[in-house]
């Protein structure tokens, strides 16, 4: 009988830990005899580490006892003092590793089915009866993206021991036996994956059946004006979240591109061979119109891998592989000698013309000079200019000066829009020194009227220590001119105590991080700035972000944070607090009925609000207390406390120099939707995932062209600020959060789309809203027709559901083209009113799309008619994984997501012909499977109306 100490079905992300304090495991009824058993499975994705760290096993005094560590092919065994190595081989392409290990008098290890074993040169004794255990590596260096699975940590008789052996040898066969086939749909994992070698590219074949492919045709919205934007994603080399095609429920800071609306080409990187963009990236960027490419990478000192690509043979299966996988070409990215040149030349011309007879490109990457020899030029001159003229299409590398910029203008002729000059946003070599000083780089690309090619935009997350707050805050200050300016050091005691309540607060410091934990009643501390010493730009926002949880046994503790701000007369002129979150004119005030209740999760918390030109002094207030009213520090914890001021700079703004796109197509429609966060609201109702965590890059479709945009007219005030809020949404896990100030019978308007479109028919359109009071608030669309001035229209109809407003608005056929598209909120009170309001959707679309549903015959109520096919398969013990094949037909161009639903519990989206849902709990009996359809318009019906297929306990592939 084997004697489990943690039994976990649970996928955890490798670079989170299991924190050891919640982890302890009583050895002390063990006996010498006993056998140790570790036993789990590991799925990676692409990984660039050679070293993997996977399992960290210490006693309750820090000594380490076993370190399990893949390095490459190899398995590293640290036990105790000694260190054993295993070589190991990956059982499918996913690199799927089930592995086993006991620990007797000598180490068994079982992977692929096979048993290799080594004598232990030393026994663990058990003299420290506890131990804790760290799932993955402590060290960013070394962590994994992927899932661990079926940890399991035992303890067994030694006569069980060749018993559990034989068992785990059957286990692992049937294992590669279902990984084969089960049934009429091929087990297969999430992941998109790129090409690594030549012999990948030659074994290559296309197979609907069995891969999964995105929906999203590519959009009508294009650059109507000059200097188009390109962006190159080497985002840690690639392959990150962003592989899961069903959403990843393991971490919770996923990186986002929040400017597709301004980018026209997206180029997926990374630094492998055949880079194919993953499945949510083609989805989005189709989405917004942006042409995707991939990248044909080579590089090294060894150009052998150059060599062999330049062989014709593949230009063809270059192309198939772009229109199978449905991308828009790719970056030629080779940094290598090339031995011939004219082959070169033959291979650039032929691709190029073969994928645009697919509606494809392909651009050459600076890196040789006229004889082939790797030499990057940073600029368009004689020795470059043949390559660029076989393809069109030029990627100038970033080390350039102003000289080097006026030669490529000079040389770019009438082809300006096709040579595409470097921004390191890293700043490595680049003129203006890149990072937050790149709009001095754009300045000049936009004087010489060439494009733009912005490389590493994701420098903002991977410099942001994994802070979603702080990311927002660093992409903020680089597209759109925010300067933020640090109003606290984290290093220095800088809190003052004003309420030492209990046992007082606690000040613990762990990894260079300070927590303040409270104890059983309320302890109070504040910190004060003079904001004038800080910053001379007035009118800016005062921003705070702090983490927070409580303190067990019982986690429910109670705490405020808070901003006040005061004028010189030490008076409180206004101030915002984490529990009513909107701005008032007086202190704050607290009591049990109006503070917030922390759990077992660290929460990150962010308050905003706007200074005035009254502002002298920003007071910052945490407020804790033990819900126990134990003695001691059980109290509410705070930690990873930022202060700042945000004030804006126009010259520094990159989106007000790049200009967004043109909508040249209806339906225009977006629910804010950011896809990453703790919840997931449908139709404003609150769902948590199955899996913890809501984190889909599918489902993006944030979408704010004008996000620093100001319109100032005489009815119009310039005092707006729009904002991403994670705190409600209608549809997703977020909104836009609209604040200001108003004057009675004034307005502001926001510009939502800039537009190209010949209404067929009438228009309709929907808003969702929340927190506008309608007695004193108006919201109207403001559209702008052909060459006439703008038109205000007021919604027809105003729906209720779950606190939200849904506004419906009926606009004939004016006869002209649409221009634009604005959003008016208009004071009808009395008096002057604060608006804090959220926008949660908006959908605008003709007759024209109405007749496509019409004629498409979309089957809201019965979709199972969509499936091809539907299996449930255990995967670990009473957990199952549903598998789901579609087939949509005309369905797919209308198509913008479909929900899954398992009965009335939502476990995710699906943007592609194919669904996947890992360790689903079923009762045995039958589970209900409902698919709701949501069109690019937001069209759908309620997820209860809709009929379910239903799987019984008969049609379910168990385990062996």
């Amino acid at each position: 009988m084997s004697n489990y100490f943690l039994n976990s079905g649970l996928k955890r992300d490798g670079q989170l830990e299991l924190i050891p304090e919640h982890v302890r495991f009583n050895l002390t009824q063990l006996t010498p005899s006993d056998v140790g058993i570790v036993q789990f499975q590991i799925i990676l994705a692409e990984q660039e580490q050679n070293i993997i760290e996977l399992i960290d096993i210490q006693d309750n005094l820090g000594n380490p006892l076993i370190k399990i560590t893949l390095k490459q092919r190899e398995l590293i065994i640290q036990y105790l003092e000694n260190t054993y190595k295993f070589p190991i081989q990956q059982i499918i392409l996913y690199k799927l590793y089930p592995i086993f290990i006991s620990f007797h008098d000598e180490i068994n290890l079982i992977t692929n089915f096979n048993v290799q074993s080594q004598k232990l040169q030393q026994r663990f004794a058990y003299t420290s009866n506890k131990m804790g255990i760290f799932l993955g590596s402590r060290s960013n260096l070394n962590a994994f993206t992927g899932i661990t699975r079926n940890l399991q940590i035992r303890f067994v008789r030694e006569n069980e021991l060749k018993m559990q052996i034989e068992g785990e040898i059957k286990m692992q066969k049937s294992i590669l036996n279902d990984l084969n086939d089960i049934g009429q749909i091929k087990y297969k994992l999430p992941f998109s994956k790129p090409l690594q070698s030549i012999e990948e590219l030659d074994n290559w074949k296309p197979n609907e059946e069995y891969t999964i492919l995105p929906i999203q045709q590519l959009k009508k919205i294009t650059r109507t004006t000059n200097q188009p934007l390109l962006v190159c994603h080497d985002m840690q080399g690639g392959y990150k979240e962003d592989i899961w095609c069903f959403g990843n429920a393991m971490r919770q800071n996923s990186y986002r591109f929040y400017y597709m609306t301004h980018c026209d080409i997206f180029v997926y990187f990374s630094h492998t061979f055949i880079t194919i963009p993953t499945v949510p990236y083609i989805n989005i960027c189709h989405q917004f119109g942006t042409r995707i490419l991939g990248t044909i990478i080579t590089e090294g000192d060894d150009n052998t891998l150059t060599n062999q690509i330049l062989n014709l043979k593949y230009v063809d299966k270059l192309v198939q592989i772009c229109q199978f996988y449905k991308f828009d070409g790719y970056l030629l990215n080779i940094e290598t000698n090339v031995d011939n040149v004219d082959l070169f030349i033959q291979f650039i011309k032929e691709l190029s013309d073969k994928l645009q007879s697919i509606g494809a490109i392909l651009m050459y990457y600076d890196s040789h000079n006229a004889e082939g020899i790797l030499k990057w030029q940073s600029e368009l001159n004689e020795d470059n200019m043949k390559y660029f003229q076989a393809c069109n299409y030029f990627f100038s590398d970033y080390h350039w000066n102003l000289n080097k910029l006026s030669n490529t203008e000079k040389n770019a002729g009438n082809q300006k829009n096709n040579v595409f000059v470097g921004i390191d946003i890293w700043g490595r070599g680049q003129y203006g020194g890149g990072q937050f000083d790149s709009h001095i780089a754009l300045q000049e690309i936009k004087k010489a009227q060439l494009a733009t090619a912005i490389f590493g935009q994701a420098w903002t997350y991977e410099t942001s220590n994994d802070s979603r707050s702080q990311f927002i805050q660093n992409d903020n200050s680089l597209w759109q001119g925010k300067n933020t300016v640090s109003l606290f050091d984290k290093h220095k005691n800088q809190w003052v105590i004003t309420s030492n309540g209990g046992s007082g607060w606690k000040i613990v410091q762990e990894n260079g991080e300070e927590t303040a934990i409270a104890s059983f009643d309320w302890c109070i501390r504040t910190y004060t700035i003079q904001l004038n010493l800080v910053s001379s730009n007035k009118g800016g926002i005062i921003q705070f972000n702090a983490r927070v949880k409580g303190t067990g046994p019982k986690f429910e503790d109670l705490y405020l944070i808070g901003i006040e701000l005061y004028d010189r007369q030490n008076k409180c002129i206004a101030s915002i607090d984490s529990f009513s979150t909107k701005v008032n004119k007086k202190e704050i005030q607290f009591n049990i009925d109006n503070v917030n209740v922390a759990d077992d999760k660290w929460r990150e918390h962010t308050l905003s609000i706007k200074t005035t030109d009254d502002t002298q002094y920003v007071k910052f207030i945490e407020v804790g207390k033990d819900v126990e009213l134990w003695a001691g520090n059980y109290g509410t914890q705070f930690t990873g406390e930022s202060m700042v001021y945000i004030s804006y700079d126009s010259n520094k703004d990159l989106l007000r120099m790049i200009k967004p796109k043109t909508y040249q197509e209806f339906p225009l429609q977006t629910y804010f939707n950011n896809a990453v966060g703790e919840a997931y609201y449908i139709d404003g109702q609150k769902f948590t995932h199955y899996k913890g965590y809501y984190d889909n890059l599918n489902d993006f479709d944030y979408s704010l062209c004008y996000p620093t945009k100001k319109i100032v007219s005489q009815d119009i005030q310039d005092n707006w600020e729009s904002s991403i809020t994670f705190s409600d949404a209608w549809n997703g896990s977020s909104c836009i959060k609209i604040k200001g100030d108003l004057q009675v019978n004034k307005s502001f308007l926001i510009k939502l789309f800039k537009t190209r479109i010949d209404p067929q028919g009438n228009i309709s359109a929907s808003i969702n809203m929340k927190n506008f009071d309608k007695k004193i608030l108006s919201l109207s669309l403001v559209f702008k027709f052909g060459d006439k001035g703008l038109q205000t229209f007021k919604p027809t109809k105003i729906l209720t559901n779950k606190g939200w407003d849904i506004a419906q608005y009926t606009i004939l056929n004016q006869g002209k083209s649409l221009k634009s598209v604005y959003l008016k909120i208009e004071n009808i009170s009395q008096q002057q009113q604060a608006v804090d309001g959220l926008i949660g959707g908006l959908a605008i679309y003709d007759d024209r799309f109405t007749e496509q549903m019409k004629i498409a015959n979309v089957d809201f109520k019965d979709p199972t008619k969509y499936i091809k096919n539907i299996q449930l398969k255990e995967s670990v013990t009473n957990l199952y994984d549903l598998y789901i094949q579609l087939e949509l037909g005309d369905l797919q161009p209308l198509l913008k997501t479909i929900r899954v639903f398992n009965d009335k519990q939502w476990i995710g989206n699906v943007r592609s012909n194919y669904a996947y849902f890992p360790e689903l709990p079923f009762d045995g009996k039958e589970m209900f499977v409902k698919l709701q359809i949501i069109l690019n318009n937001g069209n759908h019906i309620k997820a209860e109306s809709v009929l379910p297929h239903i799987l019984y306990s008969d049609q379910v592939v168990r385990l062996p």
